[in-house]
């Protein structure tokens, strides 16, 4: 029932111009493949195909956008599994090759539409930079990878540079609170003789 129908569904193949027959043809598979993949959502997710259920490419775009996040927290994420894979013990050379190239196949997946070498090796250099930081910064970091679309170096280093003044800060607050308090606790000490 499926066979053929990727490139459609992919929006590789489109309808066919004039001819009577051929677009008879094309509609039939159209319909095959938004009806297979209609059948093969949850009844839960059903409500993100609202005014589409016949067209199987919006079908596509549409499950793609609810559920593959292109953002660069999700890359960084499928970058760590990337480079994570080791091969398991009774594993074959081949099986670990078919995962490496899962992996690989699930990051190009993630990656927005255009995305350059250029904003992969700025990318590649923000995450450096967060990868660096200790687990104190744990907060911090998960806060950068949801940023936006595309990890910004620039705005990545005005974050760093805004959170260690902040960290200064507090710092300095909490000497002076810390300060304050000795200081009060002693200059209200009673003194008893007997």
């Amino acid at each position: 029932m499926t066979k053929g129908l990727w490139r459609l569904v992919s929006g590789a193949e489109k309808c066919p111009g004039t001819d009577a027959e051929a677009i008879e043809k094309w509609e039939l598979r159209a319909e095959k493949a938004a009806g297979a993949l209609y059948l093969n959502v949850t009844k839960e997710q059903r409500i993100h195909l609202d005014g589409i259920i016949d067209d199987p490419v919006k079908i596509w775009e549409k499950l793609a956008i609810v559920h593959i996040s292109k953002k660069p927290g999700t890359r960084f994420n499928a970058y760590d599994d990337f480079f994570s894979i080791r091969k398991k013990e009774d594993e074959s050379l081949q099986s670990l090759m078919t995962r490496i190239d899962e992996g690989m196949h699930q990051i190009q997946n993630l990656r927005p539409t255009g995305f350059s070498l250029s904003e992969l090796d700025d990318e590649l250099t923000c995450m450096a930079m967060i990868r660096a930081l200790p687990d104190q910064y744990a907060h911090f970091t998960s806060s950068l990878l949801f940023l936006g679309r595309i990890l910004d170096k620039t705005q990545l280093r005005d974050a760093f540079l805004a959170e260690e003044v902040n960290r200064r800060r507090r710092a300095e607050v909490d000497s002076a609170l810390h300060s304050s308090s000795t200081t009060a606790n002693s200059t209200h000490r009673r003194h008893f003789s007997y």
